[in-house]
């Protein structure tokens, strides 16, 4: 089973991590929804769970679409997913850390999202 999120996961999200931080385009959130279940020719886009909850940071955190919050709630958003995809995951600073320094840097990609995601693993 494909675990996919809808709009009303992430404003909850968004709500709780960005501490009620006015959403100042919508539309960001509506397309990490779509990115992350995103099917090409039959064939999902983003493999695997850790592809998919990259999608979602990625999207959230690069992205701006709320005023200040938008790394808390990608960090949130990938952390939020794993675990209801049923990953157990250990996160703590240095491993929020190195998600952020990855979502910041210019040629971040969802690929090198995920592959930060997977150092969360247990």
């Amino acid at each position: 089973m494909i675990l996919s999120v809808d709009l009303a996961w992430i404003l909850d999200i968004a709500r709780e991590a960005g501490q009620d931080d006015p959403a100042v385009d919508y539309g960001v959130a509506i397309a990490a929804v779509e990115r992350h279940k995103a099917v090409l020719v039959g064939q999902s886009v983003y493999r695997g769970t850790y592809a998919r909850a990259a999608s979602l940071a990625h999207t959230l955190g690069r992205m701006r679409w709320l005023e200040r919050s938008n790394m808390n709630v990608a960090v949130a958003a990938a952390h939020g997913y794993l675990l209801a995809a049923g990953v157990e995951v250990k996160v703590d600073r240095p491993r929020i850390a190195a998600l952020v320094t990855e979502l910041m840097k210019s040629d971040c990609t969802a690929h090198s999202v995920a592959a930060v995601l997977k150092t969360w693993a247990v």
